[in-house]
């Protein structure tokens, strides 16, 4: 139970909160608004609460959601990744919840993971190990008796892999024959699907990034296009970027350059005589359906795929692997490359185009060789 008072000259509130004893647990003061001393005095009633409750036969799924409601649920995460969390829960739920988890023995919880383990990823089990240990260390934080037996477990999966064709476009070919294409039917009356991906092709941007890009952010001058926040699809609204490093410059080449003014020129001309508001100036507005949908956008890339008869399956995502390979392939600077794609490291280029790294590395050994087979002088 909590009670409230609001004291001193500033009126500031406080609160107390007790046992069924009747004893007083915790108390707190110095708040604006009695609202906010009543969200701290419940985060500490559902602490207590959640207490009594897994010190008694509580269940591991019982735990997880606890955890969850009070950690993951109050995030900033956007709400695919909380659906990823709510997801790996009905797996515990379905799987980890026929015994007291208190009852849970290393022994039992690896041959969870050895039989779950056969038929989905290695990323999937991690993340899931993931979460169990982290709600273990959240209770055992409240004193709450529990062996940690995720500890030493040996995680199984399977590896989960995309073939290169699937990432991207296989040669420097395909890519210029794609965008030569795509430039060719840029028409803002039949579909704005065309400059998206040439965009997309020609800076690296993720799908939610190229989303929220508006004219003001384009600088024709310094031929450069700033990205600092994304555009979510089932918030219908726009987000915080990524991460910190995902807020970045990016330059226009001279191509993209002319087919952005040309579809500047088209859609305010189309706008205005349907009288329809681009409120927002976003650039990928379309006018009749307003805001791309990444379903549509990967049907009119297989289709376009096929008419050039590119063997790819790759989706919208393969555009922005696409520039990232082609940069690599033609020696621009790995550290560089990573920048250019808002990665706070190389180790995620490193994974993916490990191959063509392989390439680079020969054609530079190769240029090495010359140099150092050449016997003129300095």
């Amino acid at each position: 139970m909590a009670t409230y008072r609001q004291r001193g000259k500033k009126k500031l509130w406080d609160y107390r909160v007790y046992g069924k004893d009747g004893k007083l647990i915790a108390s707190g003061s110095g708040f604006r608004t009695k609202k906010e001393a009543s969200y701290e005095a419940l985060k500490i009633e559902q602490k207590k609460y959640y207490s009594d409750v897994i010190n008694s036969n509580a269940t591991l799924f019982e735990m997880w959601q606890i955890w969850y409601d009070l950690v993951v649920e109050p995030s900033e995460l956007d709400i695919l990744t909380k659906q990823k969390y709510q997801a790996r829960g009905k797996i515990i739920e379905k799987y980890l919840s026929d015994i007291p988890a208190n009852r849970i023995k290393h022994s039992k919880y690896q041959e969870f993971i050895k039989f779950y383990g056969k038929n989905v990823t290695l990323n999937l089990m991690t993340c899931l190990n993931s979460d169990i240990r982290k709600v273990i260390i959240f209770f055992k934080r409240d004193g709450v008796l529990i062996e940690d037996f995720t500890e030493g477990v040996k995680i199984f999966g399977k590896p989960y892999k995309k073939s290169p064709e699937d990432k991207y476009l296989k040669s420097i070919e395909d890519y210029q024959k794609l965008l030569a294409y795509l430039k060719r039917i840029a028409n803002y009356s039949d579909s704005i699907i065309p400059f998206f991906l040439f965009t997309m092709l020609q800076t690296g941007f993720r799908f939610g990034e190229a989303m929220a890009i508006t004219w003001d952010d384009i600088d024709f001058e310094r031929n450069s296009i700033y990205t600092y926040r994304r555009y979510s699809s089932i918030k219908k609204d726009f987000t915080k970027p990524k991460t910190r490093t995902s807020i970045r410059r990016v330059p226009v080449s001279h191509d993209l350059k002319e087919l952005l003014l040309e579809l500047k020129f088209q859609q305010e001309r189309m706008l205005k005589g349907l009288h329809i508001k681009n409120t927002d100036q976003l650039i990928f507005y379309d006018y009749r359906f307003g805001m791309l949908s990444n379903n549509a956008v990967n049907k009119f890339l297989a289709s376009s795929l096929e008419k050039l008869e590119i063997e790819s399956k790759m989706s919208s995502t393969g555009a922005r692997h696409t520039y990232g390979s082609y940069l690599l392939a033609n020696g621009v600077d790995i550290w560089a490359v990573a920048k250019l794609m808002g990665h706070k490291d190389i180790k995620q280029l490193i994974e993916t185009y490990g191959h063509l790294l392989l390439e680079v590395e020969e054609k530079e050994n190769d240029q090495l060789l010359k140099i150092l087979n050449n016997k003129g002088s300095f």
